[in-house]
């Protein structure tokens, strides 16, 4: 009898498998059990005992069975899962984040240009105008000496003559005298006319000019600074007539250079090489600042500018020699726009006056005819355009712009019929690829101009 109950034990392994619902309801193991057709109630008692306390997971299906079908399912729902998670968001930000580029060809026209136009300074004349840029600056250099020297200089400088006298011109012929209240003389270096006068939106202003003028005797005395001069200089000859008063002069520079006694001395090569030195770095450095301080709407065509020196007065005292320049230059410019429609009109038949500019070519000239030795004080001259130059229309971006926010692609040709006259071809390109309307956003929309931008 004991060996049949110790025949009924039934060990079971944990790692065999899982056990089955049916298992522990119809009876531990009862599936093993081939050889009886009853239930052993000692083996359920004993099946339920180690579920209980060692806790074996149960299930209604045997482990191995579908396992693996199970899982490979899963893994690949999961993969088409993240797979449409990504698309989905990279669509998003495409949306978000797209661009485009509008590539617009204005209408232009090619021109060349041989043509004289009268030009004025006034810019109320009728015909094409300029302006004059006028730019000064001084320079001076230390020059090692050679001894010493004996001299007498007189002091020069520079005044303007006023006439508010009558809207004449009146000649003063070279030598002219010019005399403060102390009485001292000064003479003008040269012969000049100076301008009558003129009426400005109903007020009177004197004629003046500007004139180089020198001590009548040598010394120091004759040195004066802008500050020192109490009232004007008269003009000594006109003593005694209603034009002495309504003649005068007002410095418009230092008179210095006055001088009598031993100074230091430099040779002549030394100090026409330290000169020339001064002439052209100064000559240089003006040049550069008027093209980077021209206005931008103005244009400044190569070599249309004039350059002219002064020597300054030699600054000898103590142990040094001193010399200083003064350089200056006049430059014309052109209102851009409105020279691009002036030749616009005189270059195209049945120009249209729509709004235009003007692509020019290095190699354009400018040049004045048959004017003076100063054109910059003239207030009319002749002027020679030439070279080739290319008409471009201007067309409104922000125009374009608009019409194509969030329309679809197609929407390309009414825009370029609706702006043929100022534009002859637009190409669109949209990012991403596949997008096929234009961003909600004018800032994701870019245009390039085929002419303009080329030429930056």
């Amino acid at each position: 009898m004991p060996k049949k109950i110790i025949q009924d034990i039934y060990v079971v392994k944990k790692s065999i498998r899982l056990i089955k619902r049916s298992d522990v309801r119809d009876g531990f193991f009862a599936s093993k059990k081939s050889t009886q057709n009853t239930k052993d109630p000692v083996a359920d008692k004993l099946a339920e005992k180690l579920i209980e306390e060692e806790n074996i997971d149960y299930t209604d299906e045997v482990e191995g069975e579908d396992d693996g079908h199970v899982k490979n399912d899963s893994v690949m729902f999961l993969w088409i899962i993240c797979i449409a998670s990504v698309a989905t968001l990279l669509f998003l930000v495409s949306l978000k984040f797209a661009t485009a580029t509008l590539t617009v060809t204005p209408r232009n026209q090619n021109v060349v240009l041989n043509d004289t136009y009268s030009i004025f300074s006034d810019k109320n004349a009728p015909g094409l105008h300029y302006q004059i840029m006028t730019i000064k600056k001084d320079l001076s250099q230390t020059l090692k000496t050679d001894g010493e020297e004996y001299i007498e200089r007189k002091a020069t400088g520079k005044a303007v003559l006023y006439n508010n006298f009558s809207t004449s011109n009146q000649r003063l012929i070279i030598n002219t005298r010019l005399e403060t209240k102390e009485g001292l003389i000064y003479k003008t270096r040269q012969s000049v006319v100076v301008p009558g006068i003129k009426t400005v939106n109903g007020v009177k202003t004197p004629g003046s000019v500007e004139v180089e003028i020198i001590a009548d005797d040598v010394g120091d005395k004759y040195n004066m600074k802008l500050s020192d001069l109490k009232g004007d200089f008269t003009i000594f000859g006109f003593k005694g007539t209603p034009k002495y008063s309504l003649f005068y002069a007002r410095l418009s520079s230092d008179l210095a250079s006055g001088f009598v006694g031993n100074v230091k001395k430099v040779s002549d090569e030394k100090l026409a090489a330290g000169r020339e030195e001064l002439k052209t770095s100064l000559k240089d450095d003006l040049i550069k600042e008027v093209f980077s301080k021209k206005p931008e709407q103005f244009i400044l065509f190569k070599d249309n500018y004039y350059t002219q020196c002064n020597d300054l007065a030699d600054d000898t005292t103590g142990s040094e020699y001193k010399i200083s320049e003064e350089c200056s230059i006049n430059a014309f410019l052109f209102n851009e726009e409105e020279l691009a429609t002036y030749v616009a009109k005189n270059k195209i038949k049945a120009f249209d006056n729509a709004k235009v500019d003007i692509i020019w070519n290095d190699n354009n000239t400018v040049s004045l005819l048959g004017s003076t030795e100063k054109p910059w004080n003239e207030t009319s001259l002749k002027a020679r355009f030439a070279g080739p130059a290319q008409i471009v229309w201007f067309f409104d971006k922000d125009e374009i712009i608009n019409s194509v926010i969030g329309q679809d692609k197609s929407i390309i040709n009414s825009v370029i019929e609706n702006n043929s006259s100022s534009l002859t071809e637009i190409q669109a390109t949209i990012r991403p690829m596949w997008k096929k309307t234009f961003p909600e956003s004018t800032k994701s929309i870019k245009i390039v101009d085929t002419i303009r931008d080329a030429d930056k």
